[in-house]
């Protein structure tokens, strides 16, 4: 039968290398840690305060120490408050049973046992085993919440320190090809002409301008200026503020629809129950039903913005391109008589030529080349 562990102490102080330097030692749950001191009262005087914090760290509780672990982050100012819930939530899953467990009882096994739970687990989203970069994510927050309970004096050291993570993140995220865009946008916009549905028009405009879900949704009415023509991103993820963007000319009328009779400060695409932004997942979840009706792969919000860098060759290029090469100009997708579409094909004609002007020779040539490729139409 295995002898109990000793509770955790401090042993010491040890005199050193002819009395010239001093060690105490504090013990805890399967681990040991040398603190070392110049003088024999530094010495003393560091094991009262190494006792003291053991005392102070008898019977904390993972979930409560969770919790001061993102306060701490959050009083910094230095992650995003809507990374910070997303986080937690992940790490309080990942832990999953052990969040009433005292933290001084989560032993390096233990930490072990956790994380292969954690490579087995099924994704409630896709009923399949946790990607590689999924439950790799996870341990990254766990190590830094036990390198924090470390640093607070309540563990000799992380008993997730050892752990490695494991399988290979995939590179990339899947993109719709062309003619797949061409379907999703051409569902996209039924969506929005017929039954009013608002984030369709915002899925849209993730793929038409390449924004990420963040932008999309923090848009709001008085960000929308010239009859539609023109967006002003402000939500933007490098600080960039009031960046006017070009509107392709297909969503000029919806846009327009979308804004009008709305007060400024209203939000384009909805709000939450909080009276902010939607949450992100709201998009994600708008992108894969469209996804389903147009009968193509299930991408993400961000894989419509990955397209749109793909397609877009050079950041000069205005986006009324690539809702050409998707075969969404000014005249592909059918718009109802109470949307009237603008044909005017010469008009989309000077406006290529401009674009061209601005170009170099080579990315001209690729442009064009890249034009001349008929896209299927859904």
């Amino acid at each position: 039968m295995p002898r109990p562990k000793a509770p955790p102490r401090v042993a010491g102080p040890y005199a050193e290398r002819e009395g010239t330097r001093f060690r105490i030692r504090v013990l805890g749950q399967g681990s040991a840690k040398n603190l070392y001191f110049p003088t024999w009262d530094a010495a003393i005087a560091g094991k009262a305060q190494a006792e003291q914090q053991l005392q102070h760290a008898s019977h904390q509780q993972v979930g409560e120490l969770i919790d001061a672990f993102f306060a701490a982050r959050a009083s910094s100012g230095l992650c995003r408050p809507a990374t910070l819930v997303n986080e937690q939530e992940r790490l309080r899953d990942f832990l999953g049973s052990h969040l009433e467990v005292d933290v001084q009882h989560i032993t390096a096994q233990q930490a072990i046992a956790i994380y292969q739970a954690a490579t087995q687990k099924t994704s409630a989203k896709t009923g399949k085993p946790l990607e590689a970069a999924s439950h790799r994510f996870y341990l990254g927050i766990a190590k830094r919440f036990f390198a924090w309970v470390v640093q607070q004096g309540i563990l000799p050291s992380s008993p997730f320190r050892d752990v490695r993570p494991q399988g290979r993140p995939k590179v990339g995220k899947p993109q719709l090809l062309v003619e797949e865009a061409n379907r999703f946008l051409h569902v996209a916009l039924r969506l929005f002409d017929e039954d009013d549905d608002i984030l369709a028009l915002a899925a849209m405009v993730s793929l038409l301008l390449g924004l990420r879900a963040r932008e999309v949704l923090s848009c709001r009415v008085q960000d929308v200026s010239a009859d539609g023509c023109y967006l002003t991103l402000r939500a933007s993820r490098s600080g960039t503020e009031r960046r006017p963007l070009k509107v392709p000319l297909l969503l000029h009328k919806r846009l327009q629809r979308a804004v009008q009779g709305k007060d400024s400060q209203t939000l384009v695409f909805g709000q939450s129950s909080q009276g902010g932004p939607r949450h992100h997942r709201m998009l994600w979840s708008a992108v894969g039903r469209i996804c389903e009706r147009a009968s193509v792969p299930r991408v993400c919000t961000h894989s419509l913005r990955g397209l749109w860098t793909k397609l877009s060759l050079d950041e000069n290029v205005l986006s009324d391109v690539v809702a050409a090469r998707l075969g969404h100009g000014t005249a592909t997708i059918p718009v109802p008589d109470a949307l009237p579409a603008e044909t005017d094909e010469q008009l989309a004609a000077q406006q290529a030529q401009v674009i061209l002007s601005t170009l170099s020779p080579l990315v001209r040539r690729k442009l064009l080349d890249l034009l001349r490729q008929e896209p299927e139409t859904a």
